[in-house]
């Protein structure tokens, strides 16, 4: 009887070991779980919190990939600015061509310059801030903006962009890129690509170089007053001396051009120039064979009124340019 009164006690006292340890394991797995459900909770939020960060460091100025495509597949490049409107398509020659200007065929375009502000376009980045759709564009100068750019390339694919106001924190300005309907800061050098004026696109004329050796005479008639020749002196024992006026008297004008197919030259003092300076000279010339050979050339620079900083305008053998010659060129021309 005792021994089986000593079983029963055994055999309780294993159940509630045997408890104890399923409870221990519960609680161990409990435990387990909590711990995985509490990392990744915290796995969420750290990733929750680097998307944001990421968000942040783009609108505070973290630059993004926006457009790559090659200057050389542009096929048109139309843009406005407070200015004017430009619209320019490339119209191939031979084995060359040419950027001609719509409506105005012959205007001298300054490739360049016309190129460096398609350019900017073409391989653009920037701090994107918000989609168009959810903002009022007003709010960014992008509304009702003139500073509009669009560019089509050869395959009829076409990139529109709005340029809008300079963003308030910092050196940049608003850009909606129409094919995506983002906006995002740009730098402030691609508004002052856009609204280069109009005498910037504008190719001046190529003059021509001379050495002081090459000059037979240079003749300075002012308005109203005599007429002074200067012409190369010998010295009577091999050597010839040229006269100081000679040396760099060429190099006439400035690169500033003030207007191209000018139609009044009265308001420049050029109907009737204060000084013309005419300068006979030996020049090279390309045949009708292609050969270059050295013939007599002249050269007309004619002198005008000051401009308000007392530089002067000018204009070069007769042509419909008119240019701003610095004071410095001009004053060896004027009478003393």
């Amino acid at each position: 009887m005792e021994e089986r009164e000593e079983r029963l006690q055994r055999l309780k006292r294993l159940k509630r070991k045997r408890m104890y340890m399923m409870i221990a394991l519960v609680a161990v797995l409990g435990c387990l779980v909590g711990g995985y459900y509490l990392i990744t909770l915290r796995n969420n939020r750290i990733a929750s919190e680097e998307a944001k960060k990421k968000e942040q460091m783009q609108a505070d100025g973290q630059e993004t990939e926006i457009t790559t495509f090659l200057l050389k597949d542009v096929e048109t490049i139309a843009f406005t600015n407070e200015e004017d409107s430009y619209e320019f398509s490339w119209v191939k020659e031979d084995n060359f061509g040419n950027w001609i200007r719509k409506g105005e065929e012959d205007f001298p375009t300054n490739e360049e310059k016309l190129q460096a502000i398609a350019g900017s376009f073409c391989e653009l980045s920037g701090a994107y801030q918000v989609d168009a759709a959810e903002v009022d564009t007003a709010d960014y100068g992008l509304k009702d903006t003139n500073r509009v750019m669009k560019l089509t390339l050869t395959d009829g694919t076409v990139h529109s962009f709005r340029l809008g106001d300079e963003t308030p924190y910092s050196e940049g300005h608003y850009l909606l890129y129409e094919n995506t309907g983002k906006i995002y800061v740009v730098a402030s050098n691609l508004n002052n690509q856009i609204t280069t004026k109009a005498i910037k696109l504008v190719q001046g004329e190529t003059f021509p170089s001379a050495e002081p050796e090459s000059i037979t005479e240079l003749r300075i008639e002012v308005r109203d007053g005599e007429t002074i020749s200067y012409v190369p002196i010998d010295n009577g024992d091999g050597t010839i001396s040229y006269p100081s006026i000679f040396y760099d008297s060429m190099r006439f004008v400035a690169s500033t051009i003030e207007e191209y197919n000018c139609k009044d030259f009265g308001k420049y003092g050029l109907e009737d120039p204060y000084v013309t300076v005419t300068i006979d000279y030996l020049g090279y010339v390309f045949d009708e064979g292609g050969m270059l050979h050295r013939e007599p050339c002249t050269m007309v620079l004619e002198i005008g009124d000051k401009t308000v900083s007392d530089n002067y305008f000018v204009r070069v053998d007769g042509s419909d340019f008119v240019y701003i010659m610095i004071a410095s060129h001009a004053q060896k021309y004027l009478p003393q």
